[in-house]
């Protein structure tokens, strides 16, 4: 078992196992076939066969892959679809991912394995893409490939089957992989430098924020770590997808530029916000709309909705409270946002410099605020 991005090893490893892929996209050769065999290759060494994490990835491959063809099957053989068969699917594609959130709350527990979370929800993705009938042929070692796709794994971003298996299946000219190299490698050190450089120093500096006098420096700082941690992470992830012909979207985009939270979250961990939008905040605005509640009241429902999406969001990460209490603390400010945005006056003023430069500032406090109730630190006070 290797740590993914965190050693020196993975990346003597990663550069070994990278020059085929290299030789073959400088020779304009296709890529997949050997992506594939990296990808299986890379997976063992980084859940390692000693583990009772091996057995889990096992068991929730078959479970998944088996629960997709199958609803995939029934799906193409029937025009009409009841919408309670459809919520099964999502929910029974949905449950590997809540029986291991629900064990990890017990500490005497070893469930799960690296990645079910960033697994899960491109598992989602396609059983719900099924339903919209936007996928009608999926050959199991593509969806395999998809799901497992090393680079990807351990710290995602959440790519998009479709978007995917269109660089998967695509032959690049040799002056296209050059582009495509030269751009992994610079996020290669970029991600290693955020990492390794930045997101090491901000941890050595939380040690002595402790106790109350010292939270306010321990929000600060542990946002530092926290955004060049996982940035660096994702960008590093973005690098060797890159280097294996697969151009997986970038996670973050000046995050703390932001100007609303509603803008913020179009620019931090980009990948999981917006497949939350896509697949999750969408379909419960549309069937909020036509509840009796809410019937007629769209702007009610889709203020609903968002509460319930950022919720669900922080229960993602755990169903610890401090993460159930970050999903519920964004909810209520993107909420607050969408009513601003609607009724102050103020927000006419939003394309001159000086509303900009306040509004990034806000912006700013309200999400390291955020920060410190996602760390857990504020309840262990």
């Amino acid at each position: 078992m290797i740590d993914a991005y965190g050693s020196l090893y993975w990346f003597y490893v990663l550069t070994l196992i990278s020059v085929p892929a290299v030789v073959l996209g400088l020779l304009e050769k296709p890529l997949r076939a050997y992506s594939r065999i990296a990808t299986v290759v890379m997976v063992v060494l980084i859940v390692g066969f000693s583990t009772g994490q091996w057995w889990w990835l096992l068991g929730f491959l078959a479970f998944e892959l088996t629960l997709v063809k199958g609803w995939l099957r029934y799906r193409t053989g029937h025009e009409n679809v009841n919408p309670w068969v459809a919520r099964v699917a999502a929910a029974g594609a949905t449950l590997p991912l809540v029986v291991i959130k629900v064990g990890n709350l017990f500490p005497t527990l070893s469930v799960g394995f690296l990645g079910i979370s960033y697994l899960s929800f491109r598992v989602i993705q396609v059983v719900l893409e099924i339903t919209d009938g936007l996928i009608t042929v999926l050959p199991l070692a593509d969806l395999t490939f998809f799901v497992l796709f090393f680079p990807t794994l351990a710290s995602g971003p959440i790519d998009r089957l479709r978007r995917f298996q269109q660089d998967a299946d695509r032959t690049w000219t040799r002056d296209e992989y050059v582009y495509l190299l030269g751009r992994g490698l610079t996020m290669l050190l970029m991600g290693g430098v955020y990492k390794f450089v930045l997101a090491a120093w901000f941890t050595t500096q939380l040690d002595w924020a402790v106790g109350w006098p010292a939270t306010l420096a321990y929000m600060y700082l542990y946002t530092g770590r926290l955004f060049f941690d996982f940035a660096g992470y994702s960008a590093m992830a973005v690098g060797a997808s890159y280097v294996f012909g697969i151009r997986t979207p970038p996670n973050f985009r000046l995050p703390f530029a932001a100007e609303s939270i509603k803008d913020f979250w179009t620019r931090w961990h980009i990948s999981l916000s917006f497949w939350f939008r896509d697949y999750l905040y969408t379909r419960l605005a549309m069937f909020l709309m036509r509840t009796k509640a809410f019937k007629g009241h769209r702007t009610a429902a889709g203020r609903v909705a968002l509460a319930l999406n950022m919720g669900l969001m922080g229960a993602w990460h755990g169903f610890q409270l401090h993460y159930l209490l970050y999903g519920l603390y964004h909810g209520l400010l993107l909420v607050g946002n969408d009513v601003y945005e609607k009724k102050s006056r103020l927000y006419s003023y939003r394309h001159h410099l000086a509303y900009r430069l306040v509004a990034i500032a806000v912006t700013f406090q309200l999400v390291v605020f955020g920060f410190l109730l996602f760390s857990g630190h504020i309840l262990a006070i």
